[in-house]
């Protein structure tokens, strides 16, 4: 048989070679060829793992797309005369995740409050979360945002400053025993959480690699204008609300120094989290805190206590769209939504044209492998 110096290759034998009209040197081109096509290949793929790994690890910010806009959001024509030193906020939320903030929150919403979890404030008010806020800086925003409820989890160290600008603000206490929220902190919060961003940190470091994302907003001011407007996340969410959520979400930025503070710095400790709760309570003029378990909690319990009319009686409030049996902790991938799967489909996409563009640029600058002389075919019987 015909054999060429690529390793581990064998080609035909010359019986076959000659009964299909092929000469043995062009045999031994195309076998050559292919031969450096996987290795080509590999090279590709394995350099935009590279590239995209270097991307996400240094957090490349085109633009200072970002980090910018902690500059942009809210300032909208409509919001900027809301801008005052105190708040107008009615209701403040400040317990652990996984106590039923969301279900609160829901409700707020239900009620016509323009409300604020942490998708929302992470999202679109990030100086929410700053570590060391000024408070006047703070009301700022939290006024010019128009907010009327605000769920502060993970930090909940900020209670003292919210309520120092928040003469209005009544404070609605969400709680579960302690061995019931570690469970659910653990299985339906921490582990979901983890392995959700571990998936949607590698899809959307496509947009890191190159600024797909930040030309739209240069052509179209499609971002711009969603962060002048500061509104909280819509449900369902939408594609470019979400879309920008998942690039833009400050939860775990520097400035915020999350990790040692609030929920975190709890380290999910009984002790922590009972003195947690007692220090709201120390915390909060008894006229207004409200302590909610909100398994049980009706309408009327929460509209008697936020001073609204009666209208809904004494229906439960709405369950959380989050549940152990659910295989993210993410309500808004959780909903299946149609935009939220475009959204999924675009960073996927992007990661495509990357991967052209990068072997595009590669099959430019260097010199094909199939057509080097080093790829010479040495035949023999």
């Amino acid at each position: 048989p015909y054999r060429l110096r690529c390793p581990s290759f064998v080609l035909r034998s010359a019986g076959q070679v000659v009964s299909e009209g092929l000469r043995p040197e062009s045999a031994g081109w195309m076998a050559c060829g292919s031969c450096w096509g996987v290795v080509w290949a590999f090279c590709k793929a394995l350099s935009y793992a590279l590239l995209l790994s270097v991307a996400m690890r240094k957090h490349w910010d085109w633009f200072q797309w970002c980090a910018g806009s902690i500059y942009v959001e809210c300032r909208s024509p409509e919001n900027i005369p809301y801008e005052s030193n105190v708040t107008q906020l009615r209701a403040i939320l400040p317990s652990a995740g996984q106590t039923g903030t969301t279900a609160v929150i829901t409700a707020l919403r239900e009620l016509d409050f323009r409300a604020y979890h942490t998708d929302d404030h992470g999202a679109m008010a990030k100086y929410v979360m700053m570590d060391g806020a000024d408070p006047v800086t703070w009301a700022n925003t939290v006024s010019r945002c128009r907010m009327e409820a605000l769920s502060l989890e993970p930090l909940v160290d900020l209670l003292p400053l919210a309520l120092s600008v928040s003469p209005k603000a009544k404070v609605i206490l969400t709680w579960r025993d302690y061995h019931s929220w570690l469970q659910s902190a653990y299985t339906g919060g921490g582990t979901k959480d983890k392995r959700l961003s571990t998936v949607m940190n590698r899809l959307k470091g496509a947009n890191a690699v190159l600024p797909w994302l930040q030309l739209v907003d240069c052509w179209t001011g499609v971002f711009w204008r969603l962060q002048l407007e500061g509104r909280p996340l819509a449900k369902p969410p939408e594609l470019v609300s979400w879309l920008f959520r998942q690039m833009c979400f400050g939860y775990a930025w520097p400035h915020t120094n999350v990790y040692s503070r609030g929920v975190f710095k709890m380290q999910a400790s009984e002790e922590a989290y009972l003195a947690h709760i007692d220090e709201i309570r120390r915390s909060t003029p008894p006229d207004r805190l409200l302590e909610l378990d909100v398994r049980t909690a009706t309408w009327r319990t929460l509209e008697e206590f936020l001073g609204l009319p009666l209208a809904r009686g004494d229906g439960r409030l709405p369950r959380s769209l989050r549940s152990k049996l659910n295989r993210t902790n993410d309500p808004y991938i959780q909903s299946g939504s149609p935009w939220v799967l475009l959204g999924i489909c675009l960073f996927c996409s992007m990661h495509a044209v990357n991967y052209c563009l990068l072997a595009l640029i590669g099959r430019t600058v260097l010199p094909s492998p199939v057509l080097s002389t080093s790829c010479k075919p040495s035949c023999s019987a």
